[in-house]
């Protein structure tokens, strides 16, 4: 009894002197860039990691038959679809990425009352970077439609994919179950 006293004892002192590596809030916090005029999102948090990419199309309806609204949808999918590849083939080896991830940095950093170096800022773009680089075929597989919506008084279709770190896993995982 009095041996299991002491190894409670000592497994106590041993783990409150132990520290854990909890993320801040800033570095949980996404932080947003926006590329091609708005319509393309990349969230990643403030240590370069992706979050996540959001593209959105609007197509207007040129007819009034029947299938009018599928295609416009079809079509406004695959543009925003296309947007994403454009992205990470053209957009991602700019200065204009580097230029766009820095100034997210400084706006989300205003906000929090932190203020990060230029090297630790040019770092996380290129964590990031390279991150999309290397995850750039995973993350065409994980897109999918987030949201669609039709305005009447303008007579457009809007679609909004998302890919994320979540959804190339579950991209994965259903390829695995389909035998792929």
């Amino acid at each position: 009894m009095k041996k299991l006293a002491i190894v409670l004892a000592v497994t106590i002192v041993l783990g409150g002197c132990s520290t854990f590596s909890k993320k801040t809030v800033a570095e949980q916090k996404p932080v947003v860039a926006e590329f091609v005029g708005g319509n393309l999102k990349v969230n990643y948090t403030m240590s370069g990691e992706l979050d996540s990419i959001v593209s959105s199309n609007s197509v207007k309806l040129t007819s009034t038959l029947p299938y009018a609204q599928d295609e416009a949808y079809t079509l406004a999918t695959l543009r925003a679809k296309k947007q994403i590849v454009q992205f990470m083939r053209e957009e991602l080896e700019t200065e204009k990425f580097a230029n766009t991830i820095f100034k997210s940095l400084q706006d989300a950093e205003s906000e929090d009352g932190k203020e990060t170096s230029k090297t630790v800022k040019s770092e996380i773009a290129g964590e990031l970077q390279s991150s999309i680089k290397q995850k750039s075929s995973a993350i065409l597989q994980g897109v999918f439609v987030d949201e669609k919506s039709y305005d009447a008084k303008t007579n457009t279709i809007t679609v909004v994919v998302k890919t994320s770190t979540k959804s190339v896993d579950t991209a994965k995982a259903l390829r695995k179950l389909m035998g792929n």
